[in-house]
């Protein structure tokens, strides 16, 4: 990701038995007389039984493996699962370090928080990972651009990874707000998407209205150049805690605006659309009631996330470290299944 929000406050080795393929050579002689062929056929349709037999065990034990293998990321909900909604009149438990202290309205029609945060569970790979009733149901995952470096995606996979967010590009946070693209974007797509791992994007956004909102999505989209994503586009706008920068008096209103027109091109093109966010941004500049069907990616860097409404990815380090990826990185977890 770019530089942080100073202002958030907050943060398979599969034994496939390979069934052994058991190959029997079976030698059949044939003789003249008719007991000793006798002998032979029964002793081939005992055989034939027997390999029957087997077969059967041997495919119901293949059938046993495939369907571990599939629930093994069941994750905590499907594509178009929808969780309690937020209701006029709740209110948000809010503790932002003195400033914020208290509660605050909840915007209505939003999901709720759906985890039980003491099934997020740290391994000792260092990875977050959420179960239910002991089954994994969660996602391994890291955000990644140029500022990684040359990226080997078979030991990132090796490691554990199961998918990969990768910036596009972004806007630059001077006066001038020029967009660049991200030289690694597509070979660390194709990278990642060839080493097995789950895909998806994200665009830093510097935008100050929704037609610099939509010229970012269109720009991202054509660096992106039709490639195939499982996972969503996110909207990457931040909060750099510089002063004199072009977002210093970007409303709430204008925010949302912006968001939503990015999100809104990018469902235009077919893909899914998703905000990244911090509780700052979340709580009292998004309204996120215009922004329902859109996906969260949360970042907090505590041990437990905290957060109030529901997000279905949430990066919880910057100082991850993975194989197959030098220095530092974004490390997440997804709670969601987008196939």
């Amino acid at each position: 990701m770019e530089e942080k929000d100073f202002w958030s406050f907050d943060e398979s080795n599969r034994n496939t038995n390979e069934n052994n393929n058991i190959k029997k050579r079976e030698s059949r002689r044939r003789k003249k007389d008719f007991p000793v062929f006798k002998v032979a056929l029964i002793s081939a349709l005992a055989l034939s039984l027997v390999t029957i037999i087997i077969l059967s065990v041997t495919l119901g034990n293949t059938a046993a493996e495939l369907k571990i293998l599939e629930n093994k990321h069941m994750a905590v909900y499907g594509k178009d699962y929808k969780g309690a909604l937020t209701e006029k009149g709740d209110m948000v438990e809010v503790f932002d370090f003195g400033l914020s202290e208290g509660r605050i309205p909840a915007y209505p029609g939003v999901m709720k928080e759906l985890y039980e945060e003491d099934n997020i569970v740290t391994g000792e790979d260092g990875f977050k990972r959420y179960y239910v009733d002991g089954e994994l149901c969660s996602y391994v995952g890291v955000d990644v651009s140029a500022l990684n470096g040359e990226i080997d995606w078979s030991k990132v996979k090796a490691a554990g990874v199961d998918f990969a967010m990768v910036r596009l590009g972004g806007r630059g946070y001077g006066e001038e707000g020029v967009l660049y693209s991200d030289e690694s974007a597509l070979d660390n797509i194709r990278g990642a998407k060839s080493a097995g791992l789950f895909v998806g994007a994200y665009f830093f956004s510097q935008a100050i209205s929704e037609e610099e909102a939509v010229e970012e999505a269109e720009y991202a989209l054509s660096i992106l150049g039709g490639e195939s994503l499982h996972l969503p586009i996110a909207f990457d706008w931040e909060l750099l805690g510089f002063e004199g920068l072009r977002t210093d008096n970007v409303t709430a209103e204008t925010l949302t605006r912006c968001a939503r027109a990015f999100c809104d091109k990018i469902i235009e093109k077919g893909y899914n659309p998703m905000i990244y966010t911090n509780k700052t941004l979340a709580y009292y500049k998004y309204n996120l009631t215009e922004l329902a069907d859109v996906d969260l990616w949360y970042a907090s860097y505590y041990d437990k996330p905290g957060m109030y409404y529901n997000y279905t990815m949430w990066q919880y380090s910057t100082e991850g470290d993975v194989p197959g990826i030098s220095g530092d990185v974004d490390i997440n977890i997804c709670f969601k299944n987008y196939k």
